[in-house]
């Protein structure tokens, strides 16, 4: 039984030998239970296995394993014994291995070889016991070449196990390694990575950083995704400067290289949905300031000027300067894991030239028939096959920060490994560290570096084994994702739109090429599942929204007089100026509008409209419909219907009234003048008469 200072020194020796090497220390283990409840409370301790040195065990060296509880809930895990067995025969194949992994132990015999006590756990904490077999134990003695099932398991209190293997190496000539590399980032919607996310990702701790940091000094072939030097070149001097520094990195790193697509976009859902041509970038003006290109930059960010600048405008670097990722192979093509068939490889490879023939990357687990090989061939097309069980097994040690996980996949990485190497000798194997995110530098160079010591096999480079003999093979029925090929179909009906509604800016390509960027994002092949539904789905969302970004503000209108203008608003949401015409047609003949006017309306603005009108002599109401069109005639935005109310003989009617009126004032004027003069003059004639009657009677007296 293996004692507590034994167990310290044993755990700092392998401490130290990882710090020497600058790698993560090597160690194995498999949880043997179900992945956890996401709920802390009720989640399930687990036990891990981890043999030291990935794994690999050669004759008369001591077998080291460090066994580790992992208690995620609530409750204290109490102490348990645990013993260590070994298998006594070596697993058969491949399926074999993976079933041992996966928790079947049918046909498998074991021997117990050591035991070892484990304190109790404290919840959210973990517990370590290391056990040591000299290899001169009988147990270990005379074992020959092969991979040997290993087990951990407690008995008393929690009763869990945690199946993993050693690998005992065959000698032979070395077999050729390759292993080819993503350099990506994490999935987005957006079309390029902003300042700020470049900034995190390329600085010392960041993401990017990690990956080029596990790949120097390797011969990894490296899988670019183009749109990560192009997110820092349309920056031009406001990149940030570890940006700049990690572009720099990657140019001068002497790895051999290719280039995925755009945004990482998934080739195969494009080809089932009809596209021949896999899509690409068409441009990444609308991403570009003229401020930060007016003066020179390095010549990282701007390899070469655009043959064709707008007046007034720097010289901005063209697309093919945007998107170099340096000298890189042509026609490479890796297709998202598991999704390849005839009719990819068939499209794919059509696309390929006497000069750069095309090669897709094909999983072990596509093919239905042939050995699986990195030189094989479909009707033709070179099909360079992944090793799927080791790359799947390397895939999850590159994403895993925990040491004792992170060590469960390296080992079963070494078993597969072992396996792959059974054919002949001279015979390349394939890998990939498939696409990933979050990866810790610990983590990759602990992956990379357990390829690069892989007993029996020498690394070598992607480009190297493609110049081997190929062997035929041919491809099962993969299971298509009929979703995402529809995705791929509605997306690119929407650009259509966006295409014809871009007709309206006097560069099409800000809004064009934008969007073009952004469906190739969602199309990244990291999105899955619901991940990869929502993204589609705010995407379509967004584009919408762009559509309706240009629209007419208008209100219903009172005509009181023959002409007069109309006076709508044209709303722009839009970040750059627009050519519309707007135009209008009434329903009713006592109405004459303007049918076209052109409107050259403001960026994020709305632009007032004069729309001149004549009316007839007529009253009444006349609906008006506004629609506003693109110089080539494409529609734009939703059509308004206003109402205006006709009251054109109201001008004329008002001034015969006012004509009446002034005249009866007049009139009535006069007559009052008149009345008042008689009135004035009655009183005088009686006085008149009665003179003359006086004078009468005194003629008469007389």
């Amino acid at each position: 039984m293996p004692r507590r200072s034994l167990t310290r020194r044993f755990l700092a020796t392998l401490a130290a030998a990882a710090l020497a090497l600058g790698l993560a220390a090597p160690l194995a283990a498999t949880a043997a239970t179900p992945t956890p409840s996401p709920s802390a409370g009720t989640a399930s301790p687990t036990l891990a296995a981890a043999p030291a040195g990935n794994g690999i065990l050669r004759p008369g060296e001591t077998l080291a394993v460090l066994a580790t509880l992992a208690n995620p809930g609530t409750s204290t895990v109490s102490a348990a014994s645990v013993s260590l067995s070994i298998g006594a025969a070596p697993l058969t194949d491949d399926a074999a291995l993976t079933r041992w992994l996966s928790g079947d132990a049918s046909g498998v015999t074991l021997q117990q070889i050591a035991t070892g006590t484990l304190d109790a756990t404290a919840p959210s904490a973990q517990n370590s016991v290391s056990f040591t077999v000299q290899g001169t134990d009988p147990a270990l003695l005379g074992r020959g070449a092969g991979v040997y099932p290993v087990l951990a398991q407690t008995s008393g209190g929690a009763s869990l196990q945690a199946p993993t293997v050693v690998v005992v190496p065959a000698e032979g000539a070395s077999t050729p390694l390759a292993v080819v590399v993503p350099i990506t980032a994490a999935p987005r919607t957006g079309g390029l990575l902003t300042a700020k996310e470049l900034a995190d990702l390329t600085a010392v701790d960041g993401a990017l950083s990690a990956q080029l940091d596990a790949v120097d000094g390797s011969v990894a072939t490296l899988a670019v995704d183009p749109a990560i030097p192009a997110a820092i070149r349309v920056l031009g001097s406001s990149a940030p400067p570890t940006a700049v520094a990690w572009l720099k990195r990657l140019l001068a790193l002497p790895n051999d290289r290719f280039a995925l697509q755009f945004g990482d976009a998934d080739l195969s859902a494009q080809i089932r949905a009809g596209v021949t041509t896999p899509l690409a970038p068409t441009s990444l003006q609308s991403y570009m300031t003229a401020a930060d290109f007016t003066q020179p930059v390095s010549a990282v960010t701007t390899p070469s000027p655009s043959a064709s600048t707008a007046p007034g405008q720097p010289p901005f670097p063209d697309l093919t300067a945007l998107l170099d990722i340096g000298s890189a192979d042509q026609n490479v093509f890796w297709p998202a894991t598991g999704s390849v068939d005839s009719s990819v490889v068939g499209a794919l490879g059509a696309l390929g030239s006497d000069a750069a023939p095309a090669r897709i990357l094909v999983a072990s687990t596509n093919l239905a028939g042939g050995t699986a090989t990195a030189t094989a061939a479909v009707d033709g097309v070179a099909t360079p096959v992944y090793d799927a069980e080791v790359s799947r097994a390397l895939t999850t040690a590159a994403a895993e920060n925990d040491t004792a996980l992170r060590g469960s996949a390296l080992a079963a990485a070494s078993g597969h490994l072992a396996f792959a190497r059974t054919g002949a000798a001279d015979r390349p194997v394939l890998a990939v560290l498939d696409r990933g995110t979050d990866r810790s530098r610990v983590s990759l160079r602990a992956t990379l570096g357990a390829l690069g010591s892989a007993p029996g096999y020498l690394p070598t480079t992607f480009a190297a084994i493609m110049g081997a003999p190929r062997t035929d093979v041919s491809l099962g029925e993969a299971s298509p994702d009929a979703v995402r090929a529809a995705d791929v179909a509605d997306l690119l009906s929407d650009e259509d739109t966006i295409d014809r509604f871009a007709t309206i800016l006097d560069q099409p390509e800000l809004l064009t090429g934008r969007e073009r960027a952004e469906i190739l994002q969602v199309l990244n092949v990291a999105w899955t599942g619901d991940a990869a539904r929502t993204a589609v789905a705010d995407h379509r969302s967004a584009t919408q929204t762009t559509l309706d970004s240009v629209g007419i503000l208008s209100s219903d209108f009172r005509l009181v007089s023959s002409s007069a203008p109309l006076r709508p608003w044209v709303r722009n949401d839009l970040p750059w100026p627009i050519s519309v015409v707007l135009r209008t047609q009434p329903d009713d003949v006592r109405l004459r509008v303007q049918a076209d006017t052109p409107i050259d309306a403001q960026a994020s603005a709305n632009t007032r409209v004069e729309v001149p009108v004549e009316a007839r002599i007529a009253n009444g109401e006349v609906d008006v419909s506004m629609q506003l069109y693109s110089p080539t005639g494409e529609v734009i935005g939703a059509r308004q219907n206003v109402q205006v109310e006709v009251r054109a003989e109201w001008e004329s009617i008002g001034l015969i009234v006012f004509i009446v009126l002034v005249v009866a004032f007049l009139g009535i004027g006069v007559l009052r003048t008149v009345s008042r003069r008689r009135r004035a003059r009655a009183p005088e004639q009686p006085e008149e008469d009665d003179g003359a009657s006086r004078e009468a009677d005194r003629v008469g007296h007389s």
